[in-house]
């Protein structure tokens, strides 16, 4: 099989996996997720994911009734059901099955859902020669609602904002702020590059901590880049020298235009290849510290201050 969904300890074919019409992840969007990419068959920066997951629930108030562990055990047992090069892994929590309203007594213990689907690799040279954006109109969920900081499956602002992006032919969706700063992307983190500065808008703004974003932050300050978090305005990211997305399975991309306006000379900037460059470097440095069943690849992560990682 080349894509497999572990439910609650069992590994289903696509076609073969089902959950209860009553559970409350269907119902209501009540339940988090994190996506993770596979290396050479090595979970990238899994530790990182998994202690986001469990800040996702703390925001969901979503009692979790498995240790980092056993959520690993499920990763590397749905990897195994399958025969892929890459993968992309979803690891999904949902409150569980419950009577229909929002007491928190209707629901039992959690569902938890692995996907595991084919995944091409984010160093594809057609790719990397740049993606356009657009400025979209529909704004990031402001954070005195659902946090934007908890990654949750309520993603119809981010749907509707990708939508209004694919309509104008972009790649991908810039969303604001609703105090008209440059938020994020519908599926990514935004980096500018001005006077040889990186820059990303600040997690005050209102954005999801993107464990790539997190990760690019270090490479840049290790490689002594000056690295600023800065809020910015639509026509700052459209005057900016270069700019590039993050996620999980974009790696760095570069952007080159936003709403068919060239950013600096319409090809991905020399800051955004050496990004890019460092990104791949240390990537295949984690792969190949690895342990055997790959679960040591974050605990390799570089390390400048020598602070203690778990």
């Amino acid at each position: 099989m080349d894509e497999v969904v572990w439910i609650d300890g069992r590994v289903y074919s696509r076609e073969e996996a089902r959950i209860s019409a009553f559970d409350h992840g269907f119902l209501y969007g009540d339940s988090i997720y994190e996506t993770i990419r596979t290396a050479r068959g090595v979970p990238l920066l899994l530790e990182r994911h998994l202690d986001r997951l469990r800040r996702s629930a703390a925001v969901l108030e979503l009692r979790l009734d498995r240790d980092d562990a056993a959520y690993r055990e499920a990763i590397f047992a749905a990897l195994s059901a399958v025969d892929l090069p890459e993968a992309a892994i979803r690891v999904v929590v949902t409150r569980g099955v419950g009577d229909l309203g929002y007491e928190r007594h209707l629901c039992g213990a959690p569902t938890t859902l692995v996907y595991v689907r084919p995944m091409p690799s984010i160093r594809d040279p057609k790719r990397r020669k740049g993606v356009q954006v657009s400025i979209v109109d529909i704004r990031r969920n402001d954070s005195s609602a659902v946090s934007p900081a908890a990654k949750t499956s309520n993603l119809l602002n981010n749907i509707l904002g990708s939508f209004q992006a694919q309509n104008k032919g972009a790649e991908e969706g810039i969303m604001l702020n609703r105090d008209g700063y440059v938020a994020e992307g519908t599926m990514s983190n935004l980096f500018v590059v001005r006077r040889g500065r990186v820059q990303t808008p600040p997690l005050d703004v209102g954005i999801l901590p993107g464990i790539t974003r997190g990760f690019v932050l270090e490479l840049a300050q290790e490689a002594g880049l000056a690295v600023k978090e800065a809020r910015f305005r639509p026509d700052q990211l459209v005057s900016a020298d270069e700019a590039f997305l993050t996620g999980t399975t974009k790696g760095i991309l570069p952007v080159i235009r936003v709403d068919g306006q060239a950013i600096g000379d319409g090809r991905p900037g020399p800051i955004t290849r050496q990004l890019i460059h460092l990104f791949d470097e240390t990537e295949d440095r984690l792969v190949a510290e690895a342990a055997p069943d790959g679960a040591s690849a974050e605990t390799k992560r570089p390390n400048p201050s020598g602070e203690k990682r778990r």
